[in-house]
């Protein structure tokens, strides 16, 4: 087999796969309870996404520098009162950038 059929056979495998998943799962309701948890995959991912961003420095757990925690909690707070996702960036990036030069 040449490399490009195994990777053309790999992509339609997975897309089968994939796909699958909505054809036949698609066109029938939820249970509530799989809802309910399903509502909490998007915060959980966030959640590992920003703590590993936070925490782990060339492979080692390392706290981020102090511009980054700052501009992370002013975002967090930002956040928190407006209810807007934007308004983490724009709190806490100026904050950022702002931070940088002047801490180490």
């Amino acid at each position: 087999m040449t490399p490009w059929l195994v990777i053309v056979a790999v992509a339609l495998g997975t897309y089968a796969i994939r796909a699958s998943m909505f054809v036949l799962v698609g066109v029938r309701p939820l249970p509530r309870r799989l809802e309910a948890m399903l509502g909490l995959v998007a915060p959980a991912a966030v959640a590992a996404l920003v703590s590993s961003i936070v925490l782990i420095r060339a492979g080692s757990v390392e706290p981020a520098p102090i511009p980054e925690l700052a501009a992370i909690a002013a975002g967090l707070v930002a956040v928190r009162r407006t209810g807007n996702v934007l308004a983490a960036f724009a709190v806490g990036m100026p904050l950022f950038w702002l931070l940088t030069p002047a801490l180490p």
